[in-house]
């Protein structure tokens, strides 16, 4: 197996490479890179690589930064002494996610994990995980799912399945049809290019799905007051200046 370390303090570098070669002798380290700048560069080169270890946060920003910039070459392994990290860790092409300090145990883990799925990890899959970044850039074709949190628990959520994305005390979430509601770590102007002609962007607050709303009265200062099929705690209104905009894509 060759593997990729990003990490930018020595001794934890270090480490995780002795844990590795104690774990399995056949390992073979093809680089330790420390910033986002330098293992950008390094993957421009194309070099073939089997799994990456990735601390999350580098001298030169987060690790995510790299991955937003090059298609991910492998399955990443993300090794960071935050949990808060992990939702994105696993929207990033994440195969795991190891907490520091890591013991045996948990790298272990990890490498059992990368072996029962290496047979997925065929030739195309450079080409997979391209167009999937493509897609995920581009915005021609949309995902199907995004992961949630609820509680210490990490939930896909099927796009058809949202009725309801809101700001509420600077955190974005989504409610789905049954009425429950997620935390999402996607900002709202995120998840409207993410939901697509479904959703209005009703105002700074509340990106709505058609069939979300049973009707509209007319409220003041010309408002648009919004009546939803799901209960939610706040009073949804149409912006004055999209209301014109609202009625032409209610119609449909």
């Amino acid at each position: 197996m060759k593997a990729i370390i990003i990490e930018d303090e020595d001794l934890t570098a270090e480490d995780l490479l002795c844990t590795l070669k104690r774990l399995d002798p056949h390992i073979e380290l093809l680089a330790r890179l420390s910033s986002v700048k330098e293992s950008i560069a390094y993957f421009a080169k194309k070099t073939p690589v089997d799994l990456i270890f990735s601390d999350i946060q580098l001298g030169d920003g987060e690790s995510f930064d790299i991955f937003k910039t090059i298609v991910p070459p492998a399955p990443i392994v993300f090794c960071t002494a935050y949990n808060h990290y992990m939702m994105e860790a696993f929207q990033t092409f994440g195969l795991d996610y190891v907490l520091k300090p890591f013991s045996d145990e948990s790298i272990q883990k990890t490498l059992t994990k990368y072996r029962s799925l290496k047979d997925s990890f065929n030739k195309g899959t450079h080409e997979m995980l391209s167009e999937l970044q493509t897609q995920a850039v581009s915005g021609e074709q949309r995902r199907k799912s995004i992961i949630v949190m609820n509680g210490d628990k990490i939930i896909p959520v099927q796009l058809n399945d949202i009725v309801l994305c809101y700001i509420e005390f600077d955190n974005v979430f989504v409610k789905i049809s049954s009425g429950k509601q997620y935390l999402v770590n996607k900002s709202l102007d995120e998840m409207e290019q993410l939901l697509g002609e479904e959703f209005f962007r009703v105002n700074r607050q509340h990106v709505l799905k058609r069939e979300a709303i049973a009707y509209a009265n007319t409220g003041l200062s010309r408002k648009l007051m919004l009546t939803l099929h799901v209960s939610h705690p706040i009073k949804i209104s149409v912006s004055k200046e999209k209301c014109s905009a609202f009625l032409h894509w209610l119609e449909g």
